[in-house]
């Protein structure tokens, strides 16, 4: 899918094919603190406005940070819990990332953005020990339709910004307005010259569950409904390039909304995701 995405005048070829690119090498406090500082690329624009960066790609950048220094053998992210508390300006970013509760089995990580000298947004991950529970497996959520079995590049279709143009996407059986079901991939980094882990360019793709399947005209003169959080429930560690959402988006009577998703990689579902949505009326320019 493409869009014409605009940073500052930067066009997206004249860019890194990477979202993040470090303005100075990390380093790490006598308090066990990491620090990074990052700019921004247009790669991670957002969709709602030209000089915010998109949820999704910000979100994995702090997974990054998180895996780069902390959890041990053994241990993996199981939940991770974002926070939205400013505008997620794109330009100079600021990444600090620590153990709040060190322990051998079970670690809890925090990793804070801070753009225009604020806190903008966090993650908090828990990091559970890891044991052989195959023989009373249970998932009982239901199967994405394989990416084989999928056509079409519909899914995210109408949006703008320099994240949507970096996706694919395919559409699958039963995709419709409220009820999202699709395959999303980027091959872009998600910082300049570093690998990027499965884990993190699956995460990079969950926030865009909010805008699949909208179940109002996102516009002026439409709605607008940005999420204020992400929530991600992982029960089991996934791997490839591709993330399948299947969801659904519930508006309530009083201006808040709900974003549910299953979170699919090519061996079936391994997560569960949830955004609380804020619903405003979008006035006509």
């Amino acid at each position: 899918m493409t869009t014409d995405a605009h940073d500052g005048g930067a066009e997206t070829g004249a860019e890194p094919r990477a979202y993040y690119v470090r303005t100075a090498d990390p380093r790490t406090t006598e308090e066990g603190v990491r620090i990074a500082d990052v700019r921004s690329t247009v790669h991670a624009q957002g969709a709602w406005r030209p000089e915010e960066m998109h949820m999704a790609a910000v979100s994995a950048l702090l997974v990054h940070e998180i895996q780069a220094e902390f959890g041990k053998d053994g241990l993996r992210i199981a939940r991770l819990s974002f926070e939205i508390l400013g505008t997620l300006w794109s330009g100079d970013l600021h990444v600090e990332t620590r153990v709040i509760r060190p322990g051998k089995t079970i670690e809890l990580v925090e990793s804070v953005l801070t753009a225009r000298e604020r806190a903008v947004l966090t993650c908090r991950a828990w990091l559970l020990t890891t044991t052989d529970t195959s023989a009373a497996l249970n998932i009982p959520d239901e199967l994405l339709t394989p990416r084989e079995e999928c056509a079409g590049e519909g899914a995210l279709s109408g949006w703008g910004g320099g994240f949507i143009a970096s996706l694919d996407g395919l559409e699958a059986p039963g995709h419709e307005p409220g009820h999202g079901r699709v395959w999303l991939t980027s091959d872009v980094a998600m910082v300049d010259g570093e690998t990027t882990s499965d884990l993190v360019r699956l995460i990079g793709l969950a926030d865009a569950a909010n805008g699949i399947a909208p179940v109002l005209p996102p516009k002026p003169g439409g709605w607008f409904f940005p999420n204020v959080d992400l929530q991600i429930h992982l029960y089991r560690q996934p791997t490839g390039s591709w993330l399948g959402i299947a969801n659904q988006v519930t508006v309530g009577p009083d201006g808040v909304g709900l974003t549910s998703s299953v979170l699919h990689d090519d061996g079936g579902p391994f997560a569960h995701a949830e955004q609380t949505l804020t619903v405003r009326p979008w006035p006509e320019a």
